[in-house]
């Protein structure tokens, strides 16, 4: 079905063409909200729950309660890849990757819906709030800076409507991504070399290099926990900065990683002071060293991605940032102010050579 024929539809009846996929790893009652809320606030949906061997018998009580889902359960946990295993069965027109940690308000999907019909192909993203603080957003877009930094738009701050705009983000966040089945025929699936954390920077980045644009929808709003597994854990460190690496080494060309590197070199200098006070520096050094063992499959995702391009490093970094915001919850807001400043100001400088 094309987007003219959907156009013709009544408001109604466009989300029987949404498949919503959620991945589960003992999700507990957290999950059972989830479900819950879509079930109350969304209608002519199929939802696809992929559990990556749950422990906790979470996946027991989804088919108990929830016969229609359509579950699948894993024999070990894959991480963020899995979402790959509901994408190949989604029968939507339209399809959601939303985390288990969730609940939706009315009218989220149909959002969604309109604004992609109004303003085109791409991959959407909500206003996400604190589910525990709904005054308190989460994300108001992801962003993403010039290093692979990428960060969640207005989070911890309150929300008083100044990120009611919709527009074009670096990318969408994980907790919620919304777009049609054949975007993400174009784009792909989920890599399974990141496991977890920067999977959706990733995604978004791939989709810039195919012209595909990300947009913020404030106009949908979904609540969302984040990070009830890890929290700010070693893993967690080690994981996004590793990823961070995979992304840059991946995405961007070799021309461009070699004009990058000795900016690189600076921001992994005070990447490593801020790790280390943070008692986290073990973390930022197994990241390195695994970049090295990772070599071979970094070498085979870019030699496909940049096959794949049809977008220039120096067309897609004017849809990048300078800043980068470290959020209050991380570190001392004046601390998080310096660093930074130094990061902007190093960004700027190195953009005019790309």
């Amino acid at each position: 079905m094309n987007t003219n024929s959907i156009k013709k539809m009544t408001r109604q009846t466009r989300s029987e063409f949404t498949s919503i996929i959620i991945l589960n790893y003992n999700g507990g009652k957290i999950i059972m909200e989830c479900i819950k809320s879509i079930y109350e606030k969304t209608h002519n949906i199929e939802i696809i729950i992929i559990d990556n061997n749950s422990s906790d018998s979470s996946n027991n009580e989804i088919k108990e309660k929830y016969p229609n889902i359509i579950l699948i359960e894993n024999k070990k946990n894959l991480g963020m890849t899995a979402r790959n295993l509901g994408i190949n069965i989604a029968k939507g027109e339209f399809i959601v990757f939303l985390d288990s940690d969730t609940i939706v308000q009315e009218k989220w999907l149909d959002e969604l819906v309109n604004s992609y019909i109004k303003n085109g192909d791409g991959l959407y993203q909500p206003k996400l709030l604190d589910k525990e603080n709904p005054k308190i957003i989460n994300s108001a877009g992801n962003q993403i800076n010039i290093f692979g930094l990428g960060y969640s738009r207005g989070k911890t701050l309150e929300d008083n409507d100044q990120f009611n705009k919709f527009q074009k983000i670096g990318y969408t966040s994980g907790a919620c991504t919304f777009t049609s089945s054949k975007i993400i025929k174009k784009i792909g699936k989920i890599d399974q070399i990141f496991f977890a954390y920067h999977d959706d920077l990733d995604y978004g980045w791939r989709a810039w290099l195919q012209g595909i644009p990300s947009y913020y929808e404030p106009k949908s709003i979904v609540y969302h926990l984040g990070s009830p597994t890890l929290k700010w854990s070693q893993k967690k460190f080690y994981l996004l900065e590793r990823n961070r690496w995979i992304c840059l080494f991946s995405c961007y060309s070799t021309i461009t990683i070699l004009k990058l590197l000795p900016s690189l070199f600076l921001i992994d200098i005070g990447l490593i002071l801020y790790f280390l006070t943070k008692g986290l520096l073990f973390s930022k050094i197994k990241a390195n060293f695994s970049i090295i063992g990772l070599y071979s499959d970094i070498k085979k995702r870019k030699i496909s991605i940049q096959k794949t391009r049809k977008i220039k490093d120096n067309e897609i970094i004017k849809e990048f940032l300078d800043d980068f915001s470290i959020p209050t919850n991380i570190t001392k807001k004046s601390t998080g102010k310096i660093f930074s400043n130094i990061i902007k100001n190093i960004s700027k400088i190195t953009r005019k050579i790309i």
